[in-house]
């Protein structure tokens, strides 16, 4: 079982609306691909927390692990195109910015998750870095810490990027945040990435590179996947996620790591060639969750 925890809210696209947020996203993506997952998060008591615990029940999610605060609206972010992609305006002071550690957080804890995934951006506020200690604190020694680095303006410092990456054994970024974390160093990114490996003990880097592909880097050698390309791009909003899930999927069940980072670039192009992060069909997902699934039963 998969513990993940962070925000679930809307991304508003000038006259249209998707849910998103990169744990949820990633929540999703895992559990359609036939991991158990357990998705921690926070909602207001309004019209889009309905919306969301509605969804959510609708996939099967067990909505108790879902916090309603009685005083926050549930979280939105505008999302504006830009030359390299996106920005991002995170409403401040929304419920996921107030996710508390529950008695059922820790009761699922105690069961021993074979894996745990928080993301850096939770971790902007005291009581979302309150949190991720608070898990760490509980989290079994056997547990693999899966960290997914998002460095949004004003969101995060280099303490909570140091924490993150000390409790990971697996941390994905891409090259700008890499670029960000390495700062004045002139090391390359591999070498960057390396630099994650040596000082903090991660195991594995997942760099994501996007139109030049992806590099994972482990403590014994480096290997790196060119990136897979859709015919015709509509949305990168969300692939990175969807890399993540598959990465994460691919790891949990001990697929050699070129064939995951395979299956990861391209079920994130499969995510490009589509509006919105979620596919509504979840026929996307069966060759891969066959390749996941089926291994090691032969």
């Amino acid at each position: 079982m998969i513990l993940v925890t962070g925000e679930i809210l809307f991304d508003l696209f000038g006259d249209r609306r998707q849910m998103g947020g990169a744990p949820f996203n990633f929540a999703f993506h895992v559990k359609k691909l036939g991991l158990a997952v357990r998705f921690f998060s926070r909602v207001g008591n309004d019209d889009l927390g309905r919306e969301i615990l509605d969804f959510l029940d609708s996939h099967n999610f067990d909505t108790r692990d879902i916090q309603i605060d009685p005083d926050r609206p549930t979280g939105t972010v505008v999302v504006t195109p830009a030359r390299d992609g996106h920005t991002f305006t995170i409403t401040p002071d929304t419920a996921w910015d107030r996710i508390g550690f529950t008695p059922r957080m820790k009761a699922c804890l105690e069961q021993g998750p074979d894996m745990v995934y928080f993301g850096s951006l939770v971790q902007r506020t005291g009581q979302g870095r309150s949190l991720i200690g608070r898990i760490m604190d509980w989290k079994p020694a056997g547990t693999r810490v899966f960290c997914d680095i998002n460095l949004r303006p004003e969101s995060y410092t280099k303490a909570v990027v140091h924490t993150c990456v000390s409790a990971a054994d697996i941390v994905k970024l891409n090259r700008e945040e890499l670029a960000q974390i390495r700062g004045r160093d002139r090391l390359s990114l591999e070498a960057a990435g390396r630099n994650l490996i040596n000082t903090h003990g991660v195991q594995v880097v997942i760099l994501t590179l996007g139109a030049k592909g992806s590099t994972w880097i482990t403590p014994e050698t480096s290997w790196h996947c060119p990136a897979e390309t859709p015919e015709k791009i509509i949305d990168t909003v969300g692939a990175g996620d969807a890399y993540a899930a598959v990465s994460a999927a691919c790891l949990h069940r001990h697929l050699p790591l070129d064939t995951g980072m395979a299956l990861a670039s391209a079920f994130a192009a499969h995510i490009c060639a589509q509006e919105g992060a979620l596919p509504e069909d979840d026929a996307v997902y069966q060759p891969i969750k066959q390749r996941i699934m089926n291994h090691g039963t032969a």
